[in-house]
């Protein structure tokens, strides 16, 4: 498939109404368009509450039945969630051209809002396979650490998903983050935020979701005001990007020549005096 529909989330969030954000949550969902191939929803859309696992997976099949096109590829942002004695930052693919669901999870838990004191390190970054497409995702604050989005695009991630919760004093340090990433991988990024909630310390969240494209060119975001909003990921884009930017292919021809040195290429000293 040469262009997807991708519809992003962006969600009122309720920090304390579980059953509220469900419903409305549901509300948003019904009314997204048959046609789109991709729904992406924010990070802890539920609240900040832990939840168990099965009680997020119950919601999250709620959620997808009430969708009209069941092809449609459901992100469902990323969860506060307790397995197995401990909490994970955990999200799912659902749906489309994924036969079950597949988690994925945020690898390094956040040290300025204090989650590394209950949250686990996940350990789960997936690739899906939905119209053709190779999609991943990175959720939150895993999308300042380059390797995370680096290992997804060599594994052939087109497009790179950050489903987040991100205040607002920090979202035009997160755009220029996402343009980044997009730019030094030659893949589209888009990130999907909550708006018009708060985290517990009292700063604001008030959306500025976005995608940007792979060339640095284009930036779109959706504003401060919630709802769906859709944008088309012309994948022609990353090939017309890449025969200019040959980034991936400069990083893979260097790991091949590491190993082939014994791994240690990168490390060993120049014998030249005037390098």
């Amino acid at each position: 498939m040469d262009i997807l529909k991708l519809a992003l989330v962006q969600f009122p969030r309720s920090n304390t109404d579980l059953e509220k954000n469900i419903c409305q949550m549901q509300v948003y969902l019904t009314q997204i368009a048959p046609n789109t191939d991709i729904i992406l929803m924010p990070e802890d859309w539920l609240g900040p509450n832990v939840i168990g696992l099965e009680q997020y997976q119950e919601i999250v099949e709620i959620l997808f039945q009430g969708l009209k096109n069941k092809g449609c590829l459901l992100v469902s942002g990323a969860q506060y969630v307790q397995h197995q004695g401990r909490i994970y930052s955990r999200g799912m693919f659902w749906g489309g051209d994924v036969a079950a669901p597949v988690y994925f999870e945020k690898h390094f838990p956040s040290q300025a809002i204090g989650e590394r004191g209950y949250v686990t390190p996940g350990s789960l970054l997936p690739i899906v396979e939905h119209r053709g497409v190779t999609v991943g995702a990175v959720v939150c604050v895993d999308l300042m650490y380059p390797e995370i989005a680096r290992n997804l695009a060599l594994r052939g991630a087109l497009l790179i998903l950050n489903p987040a919760n991100i205040p607002a004093a920090r979202m035009p340090l997160w755009h220029s983050v996402g343009i980044t990433r997009a730019c030094e991988n030659t893949v589209f990024v888009a990130m999907a935020n909550n708006t018009h909630t708060s985290y517990p310390d009292g700063r604001e969240v008030r959306g500025e979701s976005f995608v940007a494209f792979p060339d640095g060119c284009t930036f779109l975001t959706c504003g401060q005001e919630p709802g769906v909003f859709y944008f088309e990921i012309d994948l022609f884009r990353v090939k017309r990007t890449r025969q200019r930017w040959p980034y991936l292919e400069d990083v893979k021809r260097k790991q091949n020549e590491y190993l082939k040195g014994g791994g240690n290429a990168c490390f060993k000293k120049s014998t030249n005096p005037n390098p």
